[in-house]
């Protein structure tokens, strides 16, 4: 049996969508540093970022050696509260 219970209540204030698409550069460097490469991509158009999280079908392709995918990946990101930015990366597929 689970419990899941709501731990705080904060109003959403905004949600964007990004589309992430990489070149066999980046996807190296996104292999190697996952939060990092985000991070990076996201600099110019996301100030401060508490977290990010990957869905595990992205780390499971980003690990795999013989993956040449370079996405698309969708980047949910998430704003709620003051100062709280969290970015999740997931796989449409």
């Amino acid at each position: 049996m689970a419990n899941v219970r709501r731990i705080v209540d904060v109003e959403t204030r905004e949600l964007e969508v990004f589309e992430l698409t990489t070149d066999e550069k980046g996807l190296a460097e996104m292999r190697a540093d996952p939060e990092g490469y985000v991070r990076k991509v996201l600099a110019a158009d996301i100030d401060h970022i508490n977290g990010v999280s990957f869905d595990v079908h992205v780390l499971s392709e980003l690990n795999k050696a013989t993956a040449v995918s370079g996405g698309p990946y969708v980047v949910h990101h998430t704003v709620s509260g003051k100062w709280e930015s969290w970015v999740e990366v997931t796989n449409p597929k």
